[in-house]
């Protein structure tokens, strides 16, 4: 069954690898695990790691570089827009989707280069990146992340904030509103013209985290059209005993409560990042769902525990796939 995986961080091992001299990285180490897993179609992110914090336009740089020059030694991965859809190509080949997990770097490049903020989205997409989170796990010139010690009582998304989704809405990129609290959130969905996803997010009812997702936020992504991903990040499952049926009870929980089709998988895996000095400590795994070759088994329990063959195509692939489609219908009408 083919999967569709709506977040990764690979790029990151990617460039960690890259500046320590290695070559062709995705199809040596990142591929064949995909192809384990049957993920056929992946959104990957270019994040600014904690270590790099204080450069982040520097780091998102070097990010791009690593992976674009990774890339085109690739025999196995074809990067795509968006509106290209996700059925296509066939074979053994790995469709990639390029993303932004946080833009605070985008600050930083209109305060050195003096670019307006549409120029800059406009470059970003001409290199075919599609898709934003507007913050991680920080408050940045645009919104307020999950993660902060203290509540911000400036909280929400900022002027300059609100002209980015707009500007998102009006070119068809792709809005994920993963890390961000729930001042932004609501920001977002009261600005947005359009779906919104939350491409790696849990339920909160399950797993009470700030990363998680309320009832109220999961109908609202669903009233947009949009996608939620299933995030396999242990901390997100279960904060005591993180396991696949865990992960399963999250499925359980987003059907029930936005109904099937808005159900997807945005897994997390982040197991080849331990080898990184990330700045962060981030190893907290579910047992048995740790990376993209666990994910025939989690089906195969999916199964088990009551889920249709039709549901578990579902989430796995269709409604990422009519997502997409949605979207470039959307994208020929604006």
């Amino acid at each position: 069954m083919k999967v569709f995986d709506l977040h990764s961080d690979l790029f990151t091992d990617i460039a960690f690898r890259r500046a320590a001299g290695e070559r062709n990285v995705f199809d040596r180490l990142h591929a064949p695990v995909l192809r384990a897993g049957g993920v056929t179609a992946v959104i990957c992110v270019f994040w600014t790691e904690p270590a790099f914090a204080d450069r982040p336009l520097v780091r998102f740089r070097e990010l791009a570089e690593a992976a674009m020059a990774d890339l085109a030694e690739s025999e196995t991965a074809v990067i795509r827009p968006f509106h290209g859809g996700p059925d296509e190509p066939s074979g053994d080949k790995i469709t990639l989707y390029l993303g932004l997990e946080g833009i605070t770097f985008v600050h930083t490049l209109m305060k050195e280069s003096g670019e307006p903020l549409a120029d800059i989205l406009e470059d970003l997409k001409s290199r075919q990146i599609q898709h934003s989170i507007l913050a991680w796990n920080e408050n940045n010139a645009f919104a307020s992340g999950t993660g902060e010690a203290e509540p911000s009582a400036e909280a929400g998304l900022t002027a300059l904030g609100k002209e980015w989704i707009r500007k998102c809405s009006a070119d068809g990129v792709l809005i994920d509103v993963s890390h961000l609290d729930e001042p932004s959130f609501w920001d977002v969905l009261a600005t947005a013209d359009g779906p919104v996803i939350a491409s790696h997010s849990n339920a909160r009812a399950l797993c009470d985290h700030d990363r998680n997702l309320t009832d109220g936020q999961i109908r609202a992504i669903a009233e947009t059209g949009g996608l939620i991903g299933l995030n396999a990040y242990g901390e997100f499952v279960d904060a005591a005993e993180p396991t696949v049926d865990r992960f399963i009870d999250h499925a359980i929980h987003l059907k029930e409560t936005a109904s099937i089709e808005h159900v997807a998988f945005g897994f997390d895996f982040i197991q080849y990042l331990e080898v990184h000095p990330l700045g962060d400590d981030m190893n907290i795994y579910t047992d048995g769902l740790t990376s993209a070759s666990d994910v025939p088994a989690l089906l195969k329990r999916m199964a088990e525990r009551g889920f249709t063959e039709e549901e578990i195509e579902a989430i796995s692939f269709r409604n990422a796939e009519r997502f997409l489609h949605r979207m470039e219908e959307r994208r020929r009408n604006l």
